[in-house]
This record gives structure tokens, sequence and C-alpha cells, in this order.
């Protein structure tokens, strides 16, 4: 079976009109929405959708709360109508707050405080320091890094803030160094974009914000996720619900590392990714980084019904599935020599297989779902009788659905 991973956006993808028909087709979506403008006392309908709140809209305070919103809104309404957990979840800088809301780390009204509080810490530091941050596009992550270490001095800082993709970084820093750095590397073949924040994000020159942030992150209570949720300032896996304040406080200092935490996923096989929330921002960092995991996005219905379309076994498909069990259980060799044991914990249960297929098959039904989930139940306890090594077990298993997912 593929493994997947969610991937959550952070500020750059909102827009206005994101995610319309998710709201206008969806309950829980607009019940979503409405949880935290009770919460926050903000209208994110009339904000999103309405052209005339485009410039409140990208305010980075106000982008922050919308963008967790619509994601926990978006994810919320993938789980309801694909339901297809994921193996690993990681978000793009304010997006780490949306996938452990996802993974039952933070509970959403308390992370829609968290994110509140973190917009008026981030927007309060960076008042008092002239600096900014720029995308560097096109240049190699090494040839960025050497520059911005010639160019930094006491007083005149700048760091690398985000690894995006091998040619594609973040820098951070005061802005009359930023402004001189940018010309060399242009010099050099990038292409640098001044971004439309408000302060030297991800990197040292935050300290104070990190350090008020890990005050405020202490007031609240975490779980354990459930499912790993990679962290941006590592690409390693949160450990335990004890990491969360260490790891979103030094977020604030750290560059965001998402090429590695890309590298990380393709080591454990990831062949899927769905980015969770508006845009396809994700979709495209994905692209440049890698050609080996597929992603999918949700900004739309449409969007949904591709993932369900790809990924779902559909009901015309279950008495297939149950065929297959059949072949898994006759194809494989038995090694084991208990004829007593063969008898009952074998050809039993071939036979209630075998009894589904041919009870389906003259009928011209589809099975129910419960008695799909019994026919692999039952292959499963077949195969373990036939003492089937391990690697041959997991490859009939998964060979039976064919790389695709039923939801039970």
């Amino acid at each position: 079976m593929k493994k997947i991973a969610f991937l959550f956006p952070g500020v750059g993808s909102q827009y206005v009109g994101m995610s319309k028909t998710l709201y206008d087709n969806f309950k829980i979506f607009k019940e979503t929405l409405d949880e935290a403008g009770d919460i926050l006392k903000i209208d994110f309908a009339s904000l999103s959708f309405s052209k005339d709140k485009k410039e409140e809209l990208d305010r980075l305070d106000i982008a922050q709360l919308t963008l967790l919103t619509f994601s926990t809104a978006a994810y919320r309404v993938y789980m309801q109508e694909i339901g297809i957990r994921p193996h690993y979840c990681m978000g793009h800088s304010l997006g780490e707050y949306s996938a452990l809301c996802s993974a039952g780390v933070i509970k959403f009204p308390d992370a829609l405080q968290l994110v509140r509080q973190r917009g008026s810490i981030l927007k309060e530091v960076s008042a008092g320091i002239d600096g900014t941050m720029m995308w560097v596009i096109n240049l190699d992550n090494k040839i960025v890094e050497d520059v911005c270490q010639q160019a930094s001095k006491p007083g005149q800082e700048i760091y690398v803030s985000a690894y995006d993709s091998p040619t594609q970084t973040s820098i951070s820093g005061h802005t009359a160094v930023l402004m001189k750095t940018a010309k060399e590397l242009e010099q050099k073949g990038a292409i640098v974009y001044p971004l439309k924040l408000s302060g030297p994000f991800h990197s040292p020159l935050m300290k104070e914000a990190s350090e008020r942030m890990k005050a405020v992150l202490r007031q609240y209570e975490y779980k354990n996720p459930q499912y790993p949720v990679i962290a941006n300032r590592d690409a390693q896996p949160y450990t335990d619900a004890g990491s969360v304040v260490d790891n979103l406080s030094l977020q604030l200092i750290s560059p965001i590392s998402w090429r590695p935490s890309v590298e990380y996923l393709l080591q454990q096989k990831v062949e899927v990714a769905i980015e969770i929330g508006p845009k396809n921002v994700l979709k495209f960092l994905m692209a440049k980084n890698s050609d080996a995991i597929r992603v999918y996005t949700t900004d739309n219905q449409k969007d949904l019904e591709s993932i369900s379309n790809d990924l779902l076994i559909k009901e015309d498909e279950y008495l297939r599935i149950i065929g297959k069990c059949l072949g898994a259980a006759v194809s494989t060799k038995n090694r084991n020599d208990n004829a007593e044991e063969y008898e009952q914990k074998v050809i039993k249960p071939y036979r209630r297989i075998e009894s589904y297929y041919k009870e389906f098959s003259e009928k011209g039904k589809a099975p129910r779902k419960d008695q799909v989930k019994e026919a692999m139940e039952l292959l499963g306890a077949i195969l373990l009788a036939k003492k089937v090594p391990q690697q041959e077990y997991s490859y009939w298993t998964e060979n039976v659905l064919g790389n695709k997912f039923i939801n039970f």
C-alpha cells in the first residue's frame, strides 16, 4: 500500500475566493469557519470571499489565522469524504500548527489562540528590527549560504531562512545588507523576490520572539501525535507531546528545513502527498524537489473528486478484491506441516472467502464493505497459518488492494 503524507501550507497561500466550493458544498467546512470566527471574533467568510478585503487578508497576523482555519476546515472535509489517514504530515512555517492540529497534538481552539499570540509577538518584535525577507530562486543553496556568510557582520546580519528546494531559498536579515546581497545573488544568476512580510523571520534576529513564544507555548497542553509530524527546524518527527514547546519556539529562529523534510519522506518511501489547504504552493515546491512523490491538492471540490477517483477503492471493485484474496491464498507456498492446523486455519477460511465470491458472482451484486474486510482478514490468517515470510506476506496483502485504499 502506498504511503501518504499531508502537507499544510504557510503564509502566501491565502487568496480571495480560496476554497469557495468547499465552503458552498460541505457543511463541516462552514462550521469550522464559524467555530474559529466565534473564538476570534472574525468573519472568515466575508474576509476571504470579498475582493475589497484583500489587503486585510494579506496582513501577516490575519493571513496566519485564516490559513490555520481554512487548512483545518479542508482537513475535516477530506477526512469526512476521503478518510485515508496519512503516514506522515508536515507544514511550511505557520503550516506546522495546522499539521499538529490534524495529528491531534494541539486542539483547534488552542491552536487559534497560539497563532493569534504568535502573530502579535512577531508584529511587535519585528517592528523594532529594520529587517525583512526575500525569496532567492534559480541558485544552488550552497552558493546562497556562502554569499550570506560572507556578507553578514555584527549589526548587519543576513541568514538563509528557508531551504525550500535545491535551487530555492529564503533569506532574512537587516534591510541594508539584504538589499546589497540581493544584487550580488542576481549577478550570480538568481532571481530575487522581496516578500510582503514585516520582519526577518526564521533567523536568529527573532530571538526575542522565540523566547516570548516559548513562554506562551508552555501555558498549553499537548497530546502525543496520532501519526508522525515532521518539524520545520530539523526535518525530524516530533518525539512526543513534550517536544512541541521547543520545536515551535525554535522554529522562529531556525531556517525552514523543507527540502530536508521532503528527503525524509523519500527515505520513508512516501509516494503520495496531499496538500491540505488553499492553493498549490507546496505541490509546486514538491515538483522542484522530486518527481517521485505525486501531490494532490484540496482547494476545491474537483480536487477531492480527483483524490477519490485515484486512491479510493469503489464499491464495484469489492468483488475483484475478494477474488484477489482467493488468488493470494492459493498462490502462496505452505510451510506448515501440521495437517490439523492447516485444515482449520487455511482450508476453512479459504472456503469462507470462496463462498463470498461465488455468492456475489452468481447474484451479480457487490459485496458489502464489512464482507471485504472479513475476506482480507481471513487472507491474513491464511498467510500466517501457512507461515509465509513477512516480505511475501506484505506483498500479497498490499497486492490485493492494488495500491489503493479502502476505509473500513
